[in-house]
């Protein structure tokens, strides 16, 4: 039975806007209510998609009192090791010990090749960087021969051992967040996917362990006065038809190619319509986890959209006419 449920404002990725707007909209986020803000990472598109998350979450670290501010997530085989530890380790003494740090392996071709990794190396770099970040977080001096450290030191430590997620949907990926992470993350959240997640999960981590989190990214639209309904869909149509060109190894995003058609769109948003029917799509995901004793629901009502008006009237609605039904 989950006996704790927090929700997050999700996923902020820059687009279109000038990076001050994730100050602004994690503001909005800890102001409607939502537990966490989350933004993503890419490199090297054209419209300005964010680069550097944890750079960002500091801004946002000053701007709120509250949210917790996370990655989902740091594509981290692309990170100096000790850079990450670092930067890490400040950021969440900026924020009073309020970073949650997701890691993931990211899959596109070009950013690999932009940062000299080859890719065949990532899953063996990720494993051992978990165990190295822990290490740091301590102050004490450590090595992880396999990330080419050796008698290294992290100062200042982080504010309390900062929670290291790992996201990924192949069944290796998954078994490694149970068995070495504080939380897996599940980018995508459609039924089977989250399903299939759960299967793997389970045999590596007791469902019960209070210490492990269950979370997924569930994106959503909401249809009502407020919701911002359809400049939402035509942001996210921009970005899927994004993702899809750069996994056929075409570096193209929003704003660059035509948005597809709405009908396709709402083919791939897990929730959508009015207050009603968001709040019961929202309960029915959770009650798919209810086995899991801890449960971070992130909810995507940040897409690749100009405007921030009508993003900050967003959150703000769904804080008012959501957030209280799912507590």
């Amino acid at each position: 039975m989950t006996d704790e449920l927090r929700l997050g404002l999700g996923l902020w990725s820059g687009q279109h806007g000038d990076p001050t707007d994730a100050v602004a909209l994690a503001r909005a986020g800890e102001d409607a209510g939502f537990d966490s803000f989350w933004v993503t990472e890419h490199h090297g598109l054209p419209d300005g998609y964010l680069p550097s998350p944890l750079t960002v979450l500091a801004a946002c670290a000053s701007a709120t009192r509250r949210i917790e501010l996370a990655t989902g997530v740091v594509l981290a085989p692309l990170h100096h090791p000790l850079r990450l530890a670092e930067d890490a380790a400040l950021v969440d003494r900026l924020s009073g010990g309020r970073l949650l740090l997701g890691l993931g392996l990211g899959y596109a071709e070009h950013e690999y090749r932009a940062f000299g990794v080859d890719p065949a190396t990532r899953g063996a770099r990720l494993e051992a960087l978990v165990g190295a970040l822990r290490a740091a977080g301590t102050g004490e001096p450590f090595s992880a021969p396999a990330l080419g450290l050796h008698d290294v030191r992290v100062t200042p430590t982080p504010a309390r051992p900062i929670p290291l997620w790992l996201g990924g949907y192949a069944d290796r990926a998954v078994a490694r967040a149970g068995r070495l992470a504080d939380g897996h993350l599940v980018g995508r959240g459609e039924p089977d996917i989250v399903a299939a997640a759960s299967r793997t999960l389970a045999t590596v981590r007791d469902p019960a362990d209070p210490s492990f989190v269950r979370g997924l990214v569930v994106t959503c639209v909401l249809d009502a006065p407020g919701g911002g309904a359809a400049e939402a869909r035509a942001g996210f149509a921009r970005a899927q038809q994004a993702y899809a060109a750069m996994q056929r190894g075409r570096v193209v995003y929003a704003g660059l190619a035509e948005p597809v058609a709405p009908a396709d769109v709402d083919a791939h948003l897990q929730v959508r319509g009015g207050v009603d029917e968001v709040v019961a799509g929202l309960r029915a995901v959770v009650a798919s986890l209810a086995a899991w004793s801890r449960v971070h629901l992130v909810v995507r009502l940040l897409f690749a959209e100009p405007d921030l008006g009508t993003a900050l009237t967003r959150v703000a609605t769904f804080g008012e006419r959501v957030l209280p039904h799912l507590r």
